[in-house]
């Protein structure tokens, strides 16, 4: 255990050693306070701490999140770094793991940056956040689950390119391109992860459809599974 965390710590570390990933983090915070302004000067009447939810989770953190893993992952072959972390004593396993949970915690920094920054706003100016912070809070605590699932999707394409910027390109691209399958082809969207980063929609309001909640959830686990085999087997018989 001592060793995973000591992993995540240097390879968090490595991101945010790179200015791009400390701009995006304060990009993420202005963002959020220009969405809570246009919805307030405009009067929208959707919660504007839900729309940056939406935004982030749907546009931001898959590209912020396909830049990490080209990062720790491709790059790193790019450069041969790789091979100094693999003639430690350290499995593979625990190396794979360490670059996931670190893009996933700078993932959750992102999402938590647009949470407060958007609860703060609301509350302070407009007192919207008052009335709703049970949901809001949850809304973007369940977030967790799906954000995990592209983490994972995006550790996968990394392991089938072999430049950085073609994994950026390619993540996004296969993301997008299921994006639309689901749309054009609406009978398959549900069995599609892409179509559940807005699934904190479920857990607001008066009565939640548990079935439902429970069908989604299990449908995320089982893509979070298939995606961590899939990279680490790949990680594991590649050969740097």
């Amino acid at each position: 255990m001592n060793i995973i965390k000591a992993g995540v710590r240097n390879e968090f570390i490595k991101l945010m050693s790179r200015k791009k990933y400390q701009v995006l983090i304060v990009l993420t915070f202005f963002l959020s306070i220009g969405i809570n302004m246009l919805s307030t000067l405009g009067n929208v009447s959707t919660n504007s701490s839900l729309v940056v939810l939406s935004t982030i989770t749907g546009f931001i953190l898959p590209l912020m999140i396909a830049m990490a893993a080209a990062d720790l992952f491709t790059a790193e072959q790019e450069n041969g770094s790789i091979k100094a972390i693999l003639t430690r004593p350290i499995s593979r396993i625990k190396i794979f793991s360490s670059k996931i949970l670190a893009i996933f915690i700078y993932s959750i920094t992102s999402l938590l940056i647009g949470y407060l920054s958007s609860m703060i706003y609301s509350i302070l100016l407009n007192f919207e956040g008052l009335a709703n912070i049970w949901e809001i809070t949850l809304s973007y605590a369940v977030s967790i689950v799906p954000i995990f699932t592209i983490i994972l999707f995006s550790a996968v394409i990394s392991q089938l390119c072999k430049n950085s910027s073609s994994t950026v390109m390619m993540s996004v691209f296969s993301y997008m391109a299921i994006v639309v399958i689901g749309i054009i082809f609406s009978n398959i969207s549900p069995m599609l992860f892409t179509s559940h980063t807005g699934w904190y929609k479920l857990f607001i309001g008066a009565s939640m459809p548990l079935a439902n909640i429970f069908n989604i959830l299990i449908l995320l686990i089982g893509y979070i599974l298939i995606f961590f085999a899939a990279g680490l087997i790949s990680f594991e018989k590649k050969e740097y």
